[in-house]
């Protein structure tokens, strides 16, 4: 095998071996390659080999969305492969390209252009039998049961036999991330745990003190921290215990042998009530800390985005070695004028501060998504999986009896698989209307992708998902890990600290939490906010609300009674045809001059129709220039006011042009947004 040669003579003797290469006489190893670099070695080798097929690479790689860069590192790796393999390109397997990144990664570097090349030889009639996309080939896939309890040393073969019996009994009624969860409990934390304390144990019968070590054991992690959730496992080998013995009486040939007295024993789950109750008192406890620290999280992602949209923008206006300056801040543009712009070569390098030198549309693209994962999470309350789940399908509308479109969110089954709708508010479409403008493609169509489901190890069908981003050349799904950086990133930039000076994280259940406190404290009925949260027993939202249980029911029931002494027994039941119009026509009524009037069915007004003055206005944008009418018209009355020192008057009119202010801070607020028209739901 051809070794590198680094003689005076090296030009010689390495077109000699390219030479030897391209006619098939030498076979070189990737290692060879690797430290070679002969790039015109793989020029010539496809002007010998197999034009017709290369030259169609060459063409469909030329349609890439990537860069040239990319396109070539990709014909570069299906040539290699053909050098070392001597393979045809149609007959190079999956196992081929595996192979190949192995021994790249042996060289301490990893190529990005290893799916697109993977598309190429699909798209070529090659890899027939292989998943659409390489990462649907090289992702990780369900385990059968005897291969989950496989993965754990069970020295017990007889015991090995029956756990995979047991597993797969269970499996009918459990998730797959469940049912691997209960393998590894039962295999490794429970049996081998005792295999390794008691060799040579083959029996379920433990005695009292086997037991008893086995529980204590369980309590500490293996770096001698206490185990959070220790009594899952208490609660997995109980139910393992008492199954064997209810399936003992009903086939007692296959499981009577097994059969033996629980170790877990009732006090013992009646000791872990208290720990449950810990647990939930430090959810609460964080919960609570949360929620007061949540709008400096929200402010700082938006500023943090508006600062990256900003710098964004300067940068692709700035030719190469210029400099700008963005919020005080003075950057140098960096690559080679030549160079046409692509997101992952747009660097810049701060000149003014000390700082390292970053890519504008990768901190950009981080701050959006950052902000859009904030904004989702909080106005939902759904959980990571839901979130990433959101397809441009889920979002539908409801047409009122007036007329009056509803706009609704459909949250697709995931954790408790009931499907569930909520009503979208103003801000939350706009969020989504702002994601899907992102994510639409040029034909004005949201790509279709394929989700991968880390907890079920499997690829969903193809969707259009909102939460998906171009990375490493390719239009991919969202992950719930980049979620999680993003967040984190966001809490250490905004500088949120505890009482203690502590830093404070946000995980994306977090969100879930604070929503449901947020909703139920504001008066909502907790069976409703069950409802919306997707759960199917009340005490799940119980757990979640940060206040006391009492709390929560003296609360309900209060708000419960107050209902039914606000509505009289009359009121229930069939309303007449004028008592429906009456209905009706307020909704129409609600219009006003600068917008409409969201006060209660049945409440009179408050504010006598001083609508500038009434928080009550949604005030419609169309309407912006009456209100700076109305304002250039309170400002003309004041100073006649002054003037005429009518200062009852002054006063008056000073609290109106307050008031007016505050609207158009909010008009400010809603022009940001005010490209979310009717046209998002289409």
């Amino acid at each position: 095998m051809p070794e590198p040669f680094d003689g005076p003579k090296r030009s010689h003797y390495f077109t000699g071996v390219s030479t030897l290469i391209v006619v098939g006489v030498v076979r070189p190893s990737y290692e060879w390659l690797f430290g070679n670099r002969p790039q015109h070695l793989y020029d010539t080798y496809r002007r010998h080999h197999q034009r017709e097929a290369f030259a169609e690479l060459e063409r469909l790689a030329q349609g890439h969305v990537g860069s040239a860069m990319h396109r070539q590192a990709a014909l570069t790796i299906l040539t290699r492969v053909v050098i070392v393999t001597g393979k045809d390109l149609r007959q190079v397997h999956f196992r081929d390209l595996t192979t190949y990144a192995a021994a790249r990664l042996a060289t301490g570097r990893y190529t990005t252009a290893l799916a697109l090349a993977y598309d190429l030889l699909k798209a070529i009639g090659g890899l027939a039998d292989a998943p659409p996309t390489f990462r649907q080939a090289s992702a990780r896939g369900q385990l059968t049961v005897a291969q989950m309890v496989d993965r754990y040393p069970i020295a017990n073969k007889a015991m090995r036999d029956v756990l995979v019996h047991y597993l797969a009994e269970r499996a009918a009624a459990l998730d797959y991330n469940s049912l691997s969860t209960l393998s590894q409990v039962l295999a490794e934390h429970f049996w081998i745990d005792l295999e390794r304390h008691h060799p040579g144990i083959d029996s379920l019968r433990l005695p009292a003190e086997v037991a008893q070590a086995w529980k204590q054991r369980i309590r500490v992690l293996p770096d001698g921290r206490p185990r959070l959730h220790y009594e899952t496992m208490l609660l997995a080998v109980r139910a393992f215990y008492l199954d064997l013995q209810q399936w003992a009486m009903d086939e007692p040939g296959l499981w009577a042998q097994w059969s033996a007295p629980c170790p877990v024993t009732d006090a013992d789950m009646r000791g872990t009530v208290k720990e449950k109750r810990r647990r939930q008192a430090r959810m609460h406890q964080r919960t609570r800390t949360l929620i007061p620290v949540l709008p400096q999280l929200v402010a700082a992602a938006e500023t943090q985005l508006a600062q990256a949209e900003r710098l964004l923008a300067a940068a692709r206006d700035t030719q190469a070695g210029d400099r700008f300056t963005v919020d005080g801040i003075t950057y140098e543009r960096t690559g080679k004028p030549t160079k046409v712009w692509q997101p992952y070569k747009l660097l810049i390098r701060p000149i003014s501060t000390d700082g390292p030198r970053l890519d504008a549309a990768v901190e950009e693209d981080q701050a959006f998504w950052a902000w859009a994962a904030v904004e989702v999470l909080r106005r939902t309350g759904a959980r990571i999986e839901e979130l990433l789940e959101l397809t441009h399908l889920s979002l539908r509308q409801y047409q009122t009896p007036n007329g009056e479109m509803v706009p609704l969110l459909q949250i697709s089954p995931s954790k408790t698989d009931r499907e569930r709708v909520i009503p979208a508010n103003p801000e939350l479409v706009s969020v989504l209307a702002r994601i899907i403008r992102r994510v639409k493609g040029p034909d004005g169509k949201v790509p279709l992708l394929s989700r991968y489901d880390h907890h079920e190890r499997v690829f969903g069908p193809p969707l259009p998902h909102l939460f998906q981003r171009r990375s490493l050349n390719r239009l991919a799904v969202i992950s719930a890990g980049y979620v999680g950086d993003l967040l984190d990133k966001l809490a250490a930039q905004a500088g949120i600290t505890d009482v203690d000076s502590s830093p404070i994280r946000f995980s994306a259940h977090d969100f879930r939490r604070i929503f449901s406190t947020e909703t139920v404290n504001s008066g909502l009925p907790i069976h409703i906010a069950a409802k919306i949260l997707g759960h199917l027993d009340l005490n799940t939202t119980q757990g979640y609300v940060a206040v006391y249980e009492e709390e929560v029911i003296r609360h309900y029931r209060a708000f419960i009674d107050a209902g039914r002494a606000r509505r009289p027994n009359e009121e229930y039941r069939e309303p007449t045809d004028t008592e429906w119009a009456e209905f009706r026509d307020h909704f129409q009524l609600r219009k006003v001059a600068l917008g409409i009037c969201d006060r209660p069915y049945g409440t009179p007004c408050q504010h006598e129709h001083a609508c500038v003055r009434c928080p009550m206005l949604r005030l419609d944008l169309q309407q912006l220039p009456r209100l700076l009418q109305i304002e250039t018209n309170h400002r003309d009355r004041l100073e006649e006011a002054r003037k005429m020192q009518w200062l009852g008057e002054v006063a008056a009119i000073e609290e109106g042009l307050r008031h007016i202010e505050t609207k158009k801070q909010q008009a400010q607020r809603l022009l940001v947004q005010a490209d979310a028209g009717p046209d998002i739901l289409c």
